[in-house]
């Protein structure tokens, strides 16, 4: 017997399986997709957070830059030393003006359109670009900088520099938010490109930039914290010489001389105030010699030098001959004259490792005058050694003397302080020169970064 024939079906076979597939590949085409995003997603938030990381960075490189401008020499347009070059001023005569009280002001714009009150006004900012190769900045001391755009593919990252004593957070208003003098605020802008825009104040974001701000509280340590009474502190005895020490101001009360031993006055010429009798020079001080204040005047060991130029200064010798500003110099061979070194410098303390040696004449420093601002001004002078004149000098400052050996006729307008006994056997003259005190308390010494700043990221 044969089986009778089936029937043949009327679909195809095999669709079911077709269908399944096809739903298969849709399901593992949107995961492929999904993914595909995520990455492109990664991506972007990997490129955003490297722009951000570089912008932030140029704005913290910004203020280090700022901090160590105004703690350097004269400069040029493109804020490289200049030296005595023409019209050369120092960053921080460039971009502050610091007041009779010791208030930091921000040096306004002469170009920039007179604000309307009661905002304030708009201060200088120098800027910088990384062009692939090196930092270029501007300086400028009227109108905005002018740098030139970096050619290439970049990042080239930029940052933009304000020294403001203004709220930057309430716009227009003339908010003080540094009120104690000698502090100031540096305000970074920093961007991934050199976009005006971006890096000006107040700041846009660009379209695919970087962008961050840096505010930072600095201070001026000054070169001497405070003012001797006399016009000649010497910490041990004076031995004698033709020195000749003026002291003609009525509020620090007129004393020439205070030693922490004797003072052998003869041949010396004291001038002080009317009605001083001559008797114008304090010595055996015992808070120079250390004298025990009991009853009995037990005396004690001579006070530590650390312990006197700590008295003087408010730091340690080697914190101050290593300050931000300081400059250290033998006078040898290689190293500037001092009137030049100082005229370079100003605002700057000299640390003279050996004797402090005055062997051209001439003005060392200058006469404080605080309308010019390319003026060199007084100068504060620490040797290590002895002072050695032999050639008639003036100095404008504060000379400190580690030892007393002191030959030659210098002049000092301002004041000196000798640790060791002082043995003046040529003479010499020293004038106490209040204006020049005041000048270096409020004017001289380095700038430092201080608690109370914050970050911004755009």
């Amino acid at each position: 017997m044969t089986s009778a024939p089936q029937p043949t079906s009327p679909h195809p076979r095999g669709a079911a399986s077709l269908i399944a597939v096809m739903v298969l590949f849709f399901i593992m085409a949107l995961a492929g997709a999904y993914s595909s995003r995520n990455l492109i997603f990664e991506q972007r938030t990997s490129a955003n957070q490297y722009r951000s990381t570089q912008a932030i960075e140029a704005a913290e490189a910004g203020v280090e830059w700022a901090l160590a401008m105004l703690n350097g020499g004269r400069i040029g347009n493109n804020c490289r030393e200049a030296g005595a070059a023409a019209n050369a001023t120092s960053f921080r005569q460039r971009y502050l003006n610091i007041d009779d009280d010791g208030q930091l002001i921000p040096v306004a714009d002469p170009l920039a359109a007179a604000p309307i009150a009661p905002a304030p006004p708009v201060p200088l900012m120098p800027s910088c670009v990384f062009n692939g190769g090196d930092w270029v900045c501007d300086c400028p001391v009227q109108g905005a900088p002018v740098l030139a755009a970096p050619v290439g593919a970049g990042p080239f990252p930029a940052f933009r520099v304000r020294f403001s004593i203004y709220d930057p957070l309430v716009p227009n208003v003339n908010t003080p938010v540094v009120t104690r003098p000698g502090l100031v605020m540096i305000e970074v802008n920093g961007c991934t490109s050199l976009d005006p825009a971006c890096l000006d104040f107040p700041g846009a974001a660009a379209a695919q930039e970087g962008r961050a701000t840096v505010h930072a509280m600095v201070a001026l340590k000054s070169a001497l914290p405070s003012t001797p009474a006399a016009a000649l502190t010497v910490r041990d005895s004076v031995l004698g010489g033709a020195l000749q020490v003026v002291n003609t101001d009525p509020d620090s009360g007129g004393v020439t001389v205070q030693a922490g031993g004797a003072i052998n006055s003869a041949g010396m010429s004291l001038l002080s105030i009317p009605g001083s009798n001559g008797d114008s020079f304090v010595e055996n001080d015992e808070l120079l010699n250390d004298v025990s204040p009991n009853s009995l005047k037990v005396a004690v060991p001579p006070m530590n030098p650390n312990r006197v130029f700590d008295s003087v200064f408010g730091t340690l010798p080697n914190t101050y001959q290593f300050q931000p500003a300081a400059i250290n110099c033998p006078l040898a061979p290689g190293c500037q004259t001092l009137a030049t070194l100082v005229n370079q410098n100003p605002g700057r303390v000299i640390w003279i490792n050996g004797d402090l040696v005055l062997d051209a004449a001439g003005d060392i420093g200058s006469a404080p005058n605080p309308a010019d601002p390319a003026n060199t001004g007084p100068v504060v002078i620490v040797a290590t050694g002895n002072v050695v004149a032999t050639a008639n000098v003036r100095i404008f400052g504060f000379v400190y003397s580690q030892s007393g050996a002191w030959t030659g006729t210098p002049e000092i307008q301002g004041g000196a302080f000798v640790e060791d006994a002082l043995d003046a056997t040529a003479g010499g003259r020293i004038v106490f020169n209040r204006d020049v005190m005041q000048h270096l308390l409020h004017r001289s010494g380095s700038f430092v970064r201080v608690p109370g700043g914050w970050r911004d990221f755009q």
